[in-house]
């Protein structure tokens, strides 16, 4: 009888464990509890600020401090990714509620979405093999392959100056990723690489930056740099504002740079 009862005790403690589990949340899930629930899109790969790890989980910078603010702000929160376009057209369609694209402010994309205050500053870097004398932007497309990602404004920067030049296209190396943007420079695609410096930090310090550098000085001027938000969908004003004071108490309070250093050897805000 007592083997029965221990029985019937471990069977209910095994139910009650199972329903204590956390389950995953879909970005289309209705909201489990009364509080607000949020779905947040951030990029698809684009380490450190988001990734994937060895078991598809994501990771980083965003993921940590975008939960951070969601308990700040009392919300259930679901996190999907997706590649950078698409985070503009599916926040500016309402299909996500918060957007942490690593996004910068442009006029065109006023029209279609909501920012938030800075919550860190963007430049831009060229890279290149260690010993490669400092070249201006325009210096180096006239000497050197390039990769940078299609689309970005690393990109549109290099197309500009090409056009002015069209012998110049010859020296453009167009990629779709981060990982093709280092992998054409490793390989010797390209003489070089173009990107957002914080993901060129992030290269330089892995394995796979070995003996490469930085050349010359960060760029933030012809929209390659400045200060990055997160967005909103068109009228969601009293979220913007809900994230914005939540996004100062947590500069406030230090959660901010403690996830900062987690994550980059200088405070990137």
């Amino acid at each position: 009888m007592r083997f029965a009862t221990r029985n019937a005790l471990l069977a209910v403690a095994v139910l009650l464990t199972g329903l204590a589990l956390p389950q995953p949340l879909r970005a289309d899930a209705p909201p489990p509890t009364d509080r607000p629930f949020l779905r947040i899109v951030v990029i698809d790969h684009s380490p450190p600020f988001s990734d994937r790890d060895a078991d598809g989980v994501l990771v980083g910078f965003n993921i940590d401090f975008g939960r951070e603010l969601c308990r700040s702000l009392g919300a259930v929160c679901s996190f999907d990714a997706a590649p950078f376009k698409q985070i503009i057209d599916d926040v500016a369609a309402g299909r996500y509620d918060i957007g942490f694209g690593n996004v910068l402010r442009t006029p065109d994309r006023e029209q279609r979405l909501l920012f938030s205050i800075p919550y860190w500053r963007s430049s831009t870097s060229l890279v290149g093999q260690r010993g490669v004398p400092e070249l201006s932007l325009e210096e180096a497309i006239r000497s050197r392959r390039i990769a940078a990602i299609r689309g970005s404004r690393q990109h549109a920067a290099l197309v500009g100056l090409a056009d002015a030049d069209p012998a110049l296209q010859a020296n453009l190396i167009p990629v779709s990723t981060l990982d093709d943007l280092w992998d054409a420079m490793r390989s010797g695609q390209s003489d070089m690489a173009i990107g957002p410096t914080l993901n060129v930090v992030h290269f330089l310090l892995s394995d796979a930056g070995d003996g490469f550098e930085t050349i010359g000085t960060p760029m933030s001027e012809d929209g390659l740099g400045g200060t990055v938000h997160i967005v909103f969908p068109p009228g969601q004003h009293a979220l913007k504002a809900s994230v914005d004071r939540a996004l100062t108490a947590l500069r406030n309070d230090g959660t901010y740079q403690r996830i900062n250093r987690s994550y980059f050897p200088f405070d990137i805000y």
